[in-house]
């Protein structure tokens, strides 16, 4: 059997190299790439060394022998070999990168739209203030926003935004609650949206009808406590007040 040539990368294939490029990034490969051309570079100057001339490279290439030029010739091919695996494996992983950023260029704005149509959550009226506290309280309950609290504690969070501060700074107090409450849609339609655009492998339409089969057993356990259910009173006779309603009867 024939030995392989030991300039040659055998057995490191672009594939071998992909496999690995796996847990890189593009960017990561092509700064590999970058060094082995280099080092395969400076392996052929100095194996050269005699040959140029002047200089420091070819002072130093003048005390090697010339079997050690010729190990350092088939170290620099060896270098070569290794790094054109990874350049394939770097182009490979370039298109694998951008068909994974198509994919979920789609995905989000599929999730946006899916979003947009199933919470639309507009923020002018009171009763649809209301409504953006009261879908908070329960997507909390289902475990699908602000997680880090508990049902109990995202209800004396979300009561907390009643507080006028100290400082409204040009704001009035019914400027500075509307406010609360639009960044509380914010975050909520934000972290619908990346649930939903999230890449497990199942459509943006299957993690929506999981998402709501948990919203609609979470209600079906409990839709609002009476904590829940004051925290939204409060809140509507705060809004109400601020208007110059009233609480109604």
């Amino acid at each position: 059997m024939t030995k392989p040539q030991m300039s040659q990368a055998v057995g490191f294939t672009p594939d071998e190299v992909a496999r690995l490029g796996n847990m890189f990034s593009s960017q990561n490969l092509r700064s590999v790439q970058t060094k082995l051309t280099a080092t395969a570079t400076e392996l052929r100057n100095l194996a050269n060394g005699r040959q140029r001339g002047g200089g420091l490279i070819a002072n130093l290439g003048a005390l090697l022998t010339p079997e050690q030029c010729q190990l350092l010739w088939d170290a620099s091919r060896l270098v070569e070999s290794v790094g054109q695996s990874v350049t394939h494996a770097k182009e490979k992983r370039v298109r694998s990168e951008k068909n994974t950023k198509r994919r979920q260029d789609a995905r989000d704005a599929l999730a946006k739209q899916l979003v947009a149509r199933t919470f639309p959550l507009p923020t002018d009226a009171h009763n649809e203030l209301l409504d953006t506290i009261k879908a908070a309280l329960i997507l909390n309950r289902a475990r699908q926003f602000y997680t880090t609290y508990n049902p109990s504690e995202f209800n004396v969070y979300l009561r907390n935004e009643l507080k006028t501060p100290d400082r409204l700074f040009g704001q009035s107090a019914e400027q500075h609650r509307v406010g609360n409450i639009r960044s509380l849609r914010y975050f909520m339609i934000s972290d619908l949206t990346s649930h939903l655009a999230y890449d497990d492998g199942s459509s943006v339409e299957e993690r929506l009808r999981l998402l709501q089969e948990e919203v609609a057993e979470a209600v079906a356990v409990t839709a609002l406590t009476a904590d829940e259910r004051e925290t939204l009173r409060q809140w509507k006779a705060a809004l109400l007040q601020s208007s110059g309603q009233g609480e109604a009867p």
